[in-house]
């Protein structure tokens, strides 16, 4: 429930700018028919229901920070994001709710959603109840009510006429109306029916139900419902003339004494704001047609402007064009967010194992690498350049890089003349073409980086043929379930899985042993020959030590892992070397694991 409940969150969130646009923009149009002001409502609805949206250049929705959609498994994170798509807004209520780089932060975080669920769901029932008690209250007060006509009562107990009903809506009148009264009145519940406002304003309560904890919600449904009366008015008055503004207003005033039975039911609604009715009534004046026109264009343009999301950001390929083949996501997810990690390894619970599996690197863009210039702290860019079917067309497809250690987004990827920036810390040099789901035709480019203090970062791309596009990063480790679904990192779950962790370490009297000032544990056991694994001194340099891996899982004691594969990515073997391993658990729980040994 509490996955449900955070999607409910973002899209209450998107929902509330949408609703400041619609009330600014409903005083700017006063002076044009009220079915206008109503009609934008919907928009709200749609945010308010609909978790997505399609993409337009035209948007008056603020742009996205990135492209990686919020995960459902959020509440198993470092930290908790709001994704709603703007950006003012997921800065504003992402940034209180980090939680703290603890398992004890993690499982807070992860009672606080639940607790918050529980809430919300507590309150959707009080409201559905409270509406189910009125109805049935009302129908027991109505129980003497009079039959005149088809589907029209009278009782002598009211004082505003109402709709009730659903599918065969009745309308409710009070007794001793005059003939002029009762036609205005009845006419005015006809159109109610006649445009399905019965049914509208139940749908809307019930949206109100979900949304209860935004005031917001309350204030656009409040305003809805006078725009629903305005708009009805008008029509009447349209549909009469003119000439019985001063009766039909004399017939809302007598109405307006008194104390009506309604108990805010959503399938019995009555005329309220009769006060402000009277007053719309009495200043009805029929619109010229251009003030018509122009607040109808109006009122399209800035609907479609809510409902479509903004696209990302469009490049120009190395032609200098920027035609439908061009147009790719940008991503501006920096290169080392573990938030992003976390997002790949929840929606794409298998993304982990199947990367893990030799067999899925397809081909290493080692050669053809050149250094284009030596930056700071001696670090250079490298150039790479290959050739790959990367959407499974048959044709191979161009693919360039450069990488650049600046921590700036000043590293490209460039497929078929389509790039997407990144930002890299200290990359590797090394780019290698990955399988990450056999069942589709993509092939994925994976970039790796070392990333700041030996942190690395492995950021996947996909070629559509259409367009280039980051998916996701894994960044550090990721600790998963049986059924693939993302727990935590590595880094976090020390406590619960102490022997599951990376660690700085270094090579004394034939142990490895680890150097963090947040872990006070070794590895454990002497390396021998035929165990897991074994060190042996580079010949060119005897100071720094080289990991020679022959892990078997049948000598995996100090893992206690039923399977485990090494991935063999050595970086930088003059400095230091950095495996990653893919390890399983007897419980099912599975992850990446990765050393990094250095002097």
């Amino acid at each position: 429930m509490g996955k449900l409940f955070i999607s409910v969150l973002n899209m209450s969130i998107t929902a509330s700018y949408v609703i400041l646009i619609v009330i600014i923009i409903r005083l700017l149009l006063k002076k044009a028919p009220k079915v206008i002001s109503y009609a934008l409502w919907s928009v709200v609805a749609f945010r308010l229901l609909i978790p997505f949206s399609f993409e337009s250049v035209f948007s008056l929705m603020p742009r996205k920070t990135n492209v990686v959609p919020i995960s459902n498994e959020i509440i198993y994170q470092q930290s908790l994001q709001i994704d709603n798509g703007i950006r003012v807004l997921d800065s504003i209520t992402s940034e209180p709710l980090h939680a703290p780089h603890t398992d004890a932060g993690i499982s807070s975080l992860q009672i606080f959603v639940e607790f918050g669920a529980h809430i919300w769901m507590l309150g959707i029932i009080i409201l559905l109840v409270y509406s189910f008690v009125s109805i049935l209250v009302l129908k027991r007060q109505l129980k003497d009510a009079q039959l005149i006509e088809k589907s029209i009562f009278e009782a002598r107990n009211l004082q505003t006429p109402f709709v009730l009903g659903l599918i065969r809506p009745k309308i409710y009148l009070p007794a001793g109306l005059n003939d002029d009264e009762r036609d205005y009145i009845l006419l005015h519940e006809q159109i109610h029916i006649r445009r399905k406002d019965h049914i509208i304003k139940m749908l809307a309560f019930f949206v109100l139900c979900i949304h209860w904890f935004n005031p917001l919600v309350w204030v656009a449904y409040l305003i809805m419902s006078i725009d629903m009366e305005l708009s009805c008015d008008e029509r009447v008055l349209k549909d009469m003339n003119e000439e019985i503004k001063k009766p039909y207003a004399n017939s809302l005033l007598s109405l307006a004494t008194g104390r009506h039975i309604l108990n805010g039911s959503p399938i019995a609604f009555g005329e309220g704001n009769v006060k402000r009715r009277i007053i719309n009534v009495l200043n009805y004046k029929k619109p010229a047609f251009w003030v018509t026109l122009v607040s109808v264009l109006l009122a399209v343009v800035i609907g479609i402007g809510l409902l479509a999301n903004p696209q990302d950001k469009v490049y120009e390929n190395s032609n200098g064009d920027n035609d439908s083949g061009a147009r790719i996501q940008a991503d501006t997810t920096k290169s080392g967010s573990q938030e992003s990690a976390g997002r790949v390894a929840a929606d794409m619970g298998n993304i982990i194992e199947n990367f893990s599996e030799i067999d899925n690197y397809i081909k290493d863009y080692t050669p053809d690498v050149s250094y284009e210039e030596d930056l700071e702290l001696g670090q250079r860019a490298y150039i790479i350049h290959g050739t790959y079917d990367l959407n499974g067309d048959g044709e191979a497809d161009e693919i360039n890089a450069v990488l650049k250690a600046d921590n700036e987004a000043s590293s490209l990827i460039e497929v078929n003349g389509m790039k997407v920036t990144l930002e890299l810390y200290n990359p590797t040099g090394l780019i290698k073409i990955i399988d990450l789901d056999s069942r589709d035709n993509y092939t994925e480019v994976a970039v790796f980086d070392d990333g700041p203090s030996g942190d690395p970062t492995i950021t996947f791309l996909r070629y559509d043929g259409r367009k280039l596009y980051t998916i996701g990063s894994i960044d550090r480790y990721a600790l998963m379930d049986g059924e693939g679904k993302f727990i935590s990192w590595f880094h976090l779950a020390n406590n619960f899985k102490p022997q599951f962790f990376s660690a700085w370490g270094e090579f004394k009297n034939n142990e490895y042993v680890i150097t963090n000032h947040d872990v006070e544990q070794y590895i454990g056991k002497t390396y021998e020959v035929d165990g897991s694994g074994f060190f042996v001194p580079l010949d060119f340099n005897p100071e720094v030590y080289f990991e020679h891996v022959v892990w078997d899982s049948e000598n995996l004691r100090e893992f206690k892992a039923t399977k485990i594969k090494l991935l063999d990515i050595h970086i930088r073997p003059d400095d230091r070397t950095l495996n990653w391993f893919y390890v399983e658990l007897p419980d099912g729980e599975k992850g990446l694991l990765y050393f990094w040994i250095g002097d």
